[in-house]
């Protein structure tokens, strides 16, 4: 980070950088395109904004931009906890208007392909934080010169492909031909960028249409490289001008490969897909040197794969007492075209004023937890109910989702199955659920969760058997102690509290860039804690 000539406003402890209304801080210098991370917090009616290349401001804590762009999302902030920020920011380039790719705050979408309105400076500034009201601080600031994620190359050597922005143009087209190229003379009907090949996020109609998919791709290795697609349509894929895969000649089949060799460094892609009839149907694949085929920027038929909502919101409202609403959930929360899983054995509990959250009856997990509306349920109860997942409809705080508990306390945590099966769940006299599960001794635990005014009480009881258990109190990539018993949290932001500790006591397990605080609970004792957001 470059401080600015105010510098002096702002002071440095433990990777934390706190300043006093008025600062200024110089994050990036003059850039082009970017994608930001950044953890903040803000004490009572603070206010700040970030100028993406010194120009276009986007206003903390809110996420404001200006009057005509609403975020998809209701951005509340809780002073004193902190946000996790992240930001993709494309700039004007021809008669294309600068554009906030996407914004999330803490995993919620926010902004998604918003073109930006400028309020003077010069632009390809530096990316600065102003202060002006308050006090802000930041952690935990990363960057990276792309406007989304771009390949990567891991230890290993493996390659992994991606296209962090494609650009897309939709024409219609007339008179049913069998193939289509006069896309540099044709008159497209829209534009835009899209982060896959999702031809069903972008067409209009079952078929007559073309649509022209460009993009830069950063390859980390030079080798050979290996393209495969398959569509029931004429399909063309090119790399720096030169055609790899042709789908447009006859052939048997639906699919054709084609091989290029490839410096390291920056290419162009193309890909000219058009529709006449049939199936809308489009993969395509990539093999470097001997390596396993992998998608490449394609929605695969095997993963779950987070796309915007639309349609019309199917919203459940919770009455006097608690609504459970058992379903299938995209966990954890990913980002608009990213991967994500789906957990098939959720219950969500939602209360008239809140707060919700989502809970895994396979492994004893809070899922996620949030304020606001409840779950639209659009997906699961309209025509046949695909992908059948629920949707929180306020912003949630989403956890690490890995099992709750263990037998053993040491370096590392289970991810995979758990050993503790669940058994049942009671109701209490108000509608709430205490969940009950099977240790692997033979005992029993239960699992009560309460709402408070900040957030939520959780009590979890080691009711019969010999032996300790271990719980997972709650993991983030920093946990700091701020008072005896009393935790912030750093992406999740949450404070925690100890309300009831059991004599086996609590410790920090680190690994893998996370933190995560663990109890011990001896037979016959119990643990409760606070957690609010």
């Amino acid at each position: 980070l470059n401080l600015t000539s105010d510098g002096e406003h702002w002071t440095e402890a433990d990777g934390i950088l706190t300043a006093n209304a008025p600062a200024s801080l110089e994050l990036l210098p003059a850039h082009g395109a970017v994608t930001l991370g950044m953890s903040y917090r803000v004490t009572e009616g603070a206010s700040a904004r970030l100028l993406l290349g010194g120009k276009y401001p986007l206003s903390l804590p809110d996420l404001g931009l200006d009057r005509a762009a609403a975020p998809r999302t209701v951005v509340s902030v809780s002073p004193g906890v902190w946000q996790n920020l992240e930001i993709a920011f494309l700039p004007a380039e021809g008669q294309d208007p600068p554009l906030l790719v996407g914004a999330y705050l803490n995993g919620n979408l926010v902004y998604y392909q918003q073109p930006l309105t400028e309020t003077g400076g010069d632009a390809g500034g530096p990316l600065t934080l102003e202060v002006e009201s308050g006090s802000i601080s930041v952690t935990n600031v990363r960057s990276i010169d792309r406007a989304g994620r771009s390949s990567t190359l891991t230890d290993n050597g493996e390659v992994d492909l991606n296209l962090p922005l494609i650009r897309y143009a939709y024409y219609p087209i007339e008179g049913n031909p069998k193939d289509f190229t006069a896309y540099g003379s044709a008159t497209p009907a829209k534009e835009g960028y899209i982060s896959r090949f999702d031809i069903d996020g972008i067409r209009e109609q079952n078929s007559s249409y073309a649509i022209r998919f460009t993009s830069d791709l950063d390859i980390p290795s030079a080798g050979s490289y290996s393209f495969h697609l398959r569509s029931p349509s004429p399909d063309r894929l090119y790399i720096d001008d030169q055609l790899v895969v042709d789908l447009s000649k006859p052939h048997e089949g639906l699919d054709q490969q084609g091989a290029i060799e490839l410096g390291e460094g920056n290419h162009q892609v193309r890909l000219d897909h058009f529709q006449n009839g049939g199936w809308n149907f489009l993969k395509v694949k990539y093999t470097f040197e001997d390596q396993e085929e992998k998608s490449f920027n394609d929605i695969p038929e095997d993963r779950a794969v987070s796309v915007p909502s639309s349609g019309e919101v199917v919203e459940v409202k919770p009455d006097d007492r608690p609504y459970l609403l058992r379903s299938f959930l995209n966990f954890p929360p990913g980002h608009v075209y990213d991967f994500t899983d789906k957990r098939t054995h959720v219950i969500s509990v939602g209360e008239k004023d809140g707060p919700h959250y989502s809970y895994d009856l396979r492994n004893g997990s809070i899922l996620q937890v949030w304020r606001g509306p409840f779950i639209d349920a659009s997906q699961m109860w309209v025509e046949r109910g695909e992908p059948q997942v629920a949707r929180a409809i306020g912003p949630v705080i989403a956890f690490d989702g890995r099992p709750q508990y263990s037998t053993e306390g040491g370096a590392r945590w289970p991810e995979g199955e758990s050993d503790f099966r669940h058994l049942r769940h009671e109701l209490d006299a108000t509608g709430r659920p205490t969940f009950f599960f099977a240790t692997p001794d033979g005992g029993e635990l239960s699992d009560e969760i309460v709402p408070t005014q900040r957030g939520l009480q959780r009590t979890i009881s080691n009711l019969e058997g010999d032996a300790s258990l271990y719980t997972t109190v709650v993991a983030a990539s920093n946990i700091r102690e701020t008072a005896p018993g009393t935790f912030e949290l750093v992406n999740p932001g949450l404070n925690l509290h100890i309300d009831d500790l059991a004599a086996g006591g609590l410790k920090l397990l680190q690994g893998n860039g996370s933190q995560r605080l663990v109890a011990e609970i001896p037979a016959g004792e119990h643990l409760t804690y606070s957690i609010d957001w």
